[in-house]
């Protein structure tokens, strides 16, 4: 899902699981440079979100778009972040 701010050149994306950090760390392996949430927060605040700045030309924006999931995927492939999940 995906907020677009107000005033701002950026989208704030929220994913289904608290991999902001782990997302962030991901990426630059996969060509791209993220800023996780909690970098706009404190304690913790905005782990299931990044922030997406769109101020790139469009193909730059096609390639981002493409490496950010691509770091998404390897970074569900190791957690298993597809799985659904029993809550007992």
């Amino acid at each position: 899902e995906y907020t677009v701010g107000q005033g701002g050149m950026s989208l704030w994306a929220r994913m289904p699981e608290p991999v902001s950090t782990a997302l962030a760390a991901t990426a630059p392996s996969h060509g791209v440079v993220l800023a996780a949430g909690p970098r706009f927060g404190v304690q913790g605040a905005f782990e299931r979100f990044v922030r997406l700045p769109y101020t790139q030309p469009p193909v730059a924006l096609r390639r981002a778009v493409a490496s950010v999931a691509a770091a998404y995927d390897a970074l569900a492939l190791g957690r298993n972040l597809h799985e659904p999940r029993l809550v007992v």
